[in-house]
């Protein structure tokens, strides 16, 4: 078999019957492709390479289990971007509210928590109104309503990987615009407490 000239989906098959030659060259063919994805939302590029590395190690691991019938280079990418997603998601500090703060740190409150209280739910609405309608409702659904993905995927008629996308860019947009208004609250407060 000329490996440069099969298709991709030969290749596969290939793969799938244990031939190490048609995975180098699926390999050749698409690692510079999927790093240049990986490496647009990783900036770190050993890390995207890592991910790259992973998720194509994992394809051949899982040759016989997996089953690609209409487009391998749609495959590949999906699996690329979720493990990137789920790299993401790894990396993403656990948000707690004031409340479940003050808590944890048995703090006095401060006596204008009513008033940082206040301005901070206003940030958060202002900054809820910042994302696009599908987002906020993805996100809404997701923290207020406590659905899973798959459930809001069949409410909202998206898939399971949009909301996903979806949860991701409304997390990072509301963690900027509420570490900006949070600091703006709380370094007054501290340089009167100094």
């Amino acid at each position: 078999m000329n490996y440069k000239e099969a298709t991709d989906l030969e290749l596969w098959q290939c793969c799938q019957n244990d031939d190490l030659s048609a995975y180098n060259e699926l390999f050749s063919r698409y690692f510079a492709r999927m790093f240049h994805v990986a490496n647009a939302y990783v900036p770190d590029a050993m890390q995207a390479e890592e991910l790259c590395m992973d998720q194509l190690f994992y394809l051949w691991v899982k040759r016989k289990e997996i089953r690609i019938s209409e487009s391998f280079s749609g495959y590949i990418f999906t699996s690329v971007r979720h493990r990137v997603i789920s790299e993401m998601r790894k990396s993403l500090p656990e948000m707690n509210s004031l409340n479940e703060l003050a808590e944890e740190q048995k703090m006095e409150p401060l006596a204008d928590s009513t008033l940082i209280h206040s301005e901070t739910d206003q940030a958060y609405r202002e900054a809820l109104s910042k994302l696009s309608p599908r987002r906020r409702e993805v996100f809404l659904l997701s923290r207020e309503e406590n659905l899973s993905y798959p459930e809001i995927a069949r409410k909202t008629n998206l898939s399971v990987n949009t909301v996903e996308n979806y949860m991701v860019a409304a997390l990072g947009c509301l963690r900027r615009d509420l570490r900006e208004h949070l600091l703006s609250l709380f370094i007054p407060l501290l340089v009167l407490a100094g």
